[in-house]
């Protein structure tokens, strides 16, 4: 009997050895709560940054809003100021003398238009009627009809050119002629002589009689 009991009792080495590393393990993990708190203590938040970050953010939005009411005024002020820039009922611009300042106060021309309104007038050598302004790229019907009542015409500040001394080159920078007519009107002039009036310039083949009237009033022949 003692015998059985003993032998019930008796442990391996190698189970010792398991158990006792059962008992580690069990009092680690006991432990570790302790050692946890003893490392880690909790820290207070500091709330100074969060504060001052949201300070830095007030003051921003308020300096914006204040910009915005500043460029508010501007532009408002700006508006004011174009507005009052244009003509009064009554008054009119010359369209041959003009600059592109005085073309934009003709209430219905802005920038864009006013510049293509010069370089189209430099090109012709000026308008000799407003409706020429319907050639204007963009410068429809309806825009005309805006913009007519405050425009004027010198038909005399118009440029003429000599069609007896022009070059090719130069000729056909009319947007009146094509590549062939200007060419036509200079072949012509070499082979019979000086123009000495309209009626000789009509009689190039390809001139039609609207051409020639388009052309008309920028021709002189001495």
């Amino acid at each position: 009997m003692k015998s059985q009991i003993k032998n019930y009792l008796n442990i391996t080495k190698k189970q010792w050895n398991g158990m006792l590393v059962l008992v580690i393990l069990i009092l680690l993990v006991l432990a570790a709560p302790y050692v946890y708190q003893h490392f880690y203590k909790d820290s207070t938040i500091n709330f100074t940054g969060f504060d001052a970050a949201v300070a830095q953010l007030s003051k921003a939005q308020k300096a914006d809003s204040v910009t915005s009411y500043k460029n508010s005024n501007n532009e408002d002020h700006i508006t004011k100021a174009y507005v009052s820039n244009k003509l009064k009922p009554g008054v009119t611009i010359e369209l041959n003398s003009a600059d592109s300042a005085q073309l934009t106060r003709v209430h219905g021309i802005g920038g864009s238009f006013a510049i293509r309104i010069i370089r189209y007038r430099n090109r012709i050598g000026g308008f000799y009627n407003k409706e020429q302004l319907k050639e204007v790229y963009e410068l429809d019907s309806a825009k005309y009809a805006e913009i007519k009542d405050q425009l004027t015409v010198d038909p005399s500040r118009v440029i003429k050119i000599n069609i007896n001394t022009i070059s090719f080159a130069s000729l056909r920078q009319s947007p009146y002629l094509s590549y062939k007519q200007a060419s036509a009107i200079i072949e012509y002039r070499t082979q019979h002589g000086n123009y000495n009036s309209m009626d000789d310039v009509g009689n190039v083949a390809i001139i039609t009689p609207d051409v020639l009237h388009k052309i008309e009033p920028y021709i002189k022949f001495k």
